[in-house]
């Protein structure tokens, strides 16, 4: 009996990942296998079913919306060095469409940006030392210093666990990405998209269309106006669902090479708010996956495919480094 093909997907699927944690073999296999279907024509899903306290979650909203609310000083006062991610980074300061090559006003957001907890210590190599460095926590709100790392290290499991079953979804051992992420340098943004009390300028959006550029990301947004928007496979912008218990997880560009373009690293953005939404402020928390820095990007095995890897072998951390450069070199030059 012919079986008629499925049609493209024209919505971002939602996942209980409940069964791969806790199911029968069975059960994780098949929430594997949906998950390769989706990875390869969309690269975007929401998982349910993570076990994640839902509380810390909520607390690490709120104190970083006590912290985008503090003073200007106290902001400045962690702002990032040059180059560099862990701190602040200012309003509008840089637009993620730049990094498509995309001439567009600057992104109408803030954020502040957590890297790895124990940066110091896996700084042993210059290579290494390019992505470790010391956290900056600012001196308000109270809380934060202690809600970030409690957070970060929430997400360092449940990205854990996304890589076995990523693991499994691509036929390969369970455990085949552990020693690729064990010393990684991932890391954490809050972003605050503030009201728009001022019309946005032609072009600008709260985070213009790109793609992510690491293995996966792990996105927590809120339930507000102007938000989330991915393209389809017929080039069309569709919104991803807010669920309360749900993360938004994309495939980067990283993930996509590695898989030999077997996985879709997807285009996204964060539109404005709707008309007579303006003065609702938007957040979102995203933890991007990167592997250790010397992990060897190479064709994984279950990939090769008729035509053999597409990609030169590279290591994770000069492909990241050779990516931001270009992108901070992209930005338009303050007047």
């Amino acid at each position: 009996m012919h079986t008629p093909p499925r049609a493209a997907l024209d919505h971002v699927p939602v996942v209980d990942i409940a069964p791969f944690l806790h199911g029968t073999p069975a059960q994780r296999q098949a929430v594997a296998g949906e998950v390769d279907r989706i990875n390869r024509e969309i690269g975007f899903l929401v998982v349910t079913g993570h076990g994640l306290d839902l509380a810390l979650l909520d607390r690490w909203f709120e104190v970083s919306r006590e912290f985008f609310a503090a003073p200007a000083e106290v902001k400045q006062a962690v702002l990032a060095a040059p180059g560099t991610h862990h701190g602040y980074h200012a309003m509008a300061a840089s637009g993620l469409a730049a990094k498509e090559g995309e001439t567009a006003p600057p992104d109408l957001r803030e954020y502040f940006m957590v890297g790895h907890l124990d940066g110091e210590r896996l700084a042993t190599t210059p290579s290494a030392a390019r992505f470790h460095r010391a956290n900056r926590w600012p001196s308000q709100p109270a809380g934060f210093a202690a809600v970030a790392p409690a957070y970060y290290r929430a997400m360092e499991a449940l990205g854990a666990t996304l890589m076995r079953l990523f693991a499994m979804a691509l036929g390969l051992p369970e455990h085949w990405f552990d020693d690729k992420i064990d010393r990684h340098f991932s890391v954490l943004s809050t972003i605050h998209y503030p009201a728009q009390k001022v019309e946005p300028l032609p072009g600008q959006l709260r985070a213009g269309a790109h793609t992510d550029y690491g293995s996966l990301t792990i996105l927590a947004p809120s339930d507000a106006p102007g938000g989330l928007q991915v393209r389809s496979l017929a080039g069309e912008w569709m919104d991803v669902p807010y669920l309360r218990d749900g993360f938004v997880i994309n495939i980067g560009d990283m993930m996509q090479r590695w898989t030999n373009d077997r996985w879709r690293s997807n285009f996204h953005r964060v539109v404005n708010p709707p008309p007579g939404s303006p003065l609702r402020p938007r957040q979102s928390i995203a933890y991007f996956l990167h592997p250790n820095d010397d992990a060897q990007i190479a064709c994984i095995p279950t990939c090769v495919g008729r035509d053999g890897p597409l990609f030169e072998p590279i290591q994770a951390g000069d492909y990241m480094w050779e990516k931001e450069h270009a992108i901070a070199a992209a930005q338009p030059v303050a007047a």
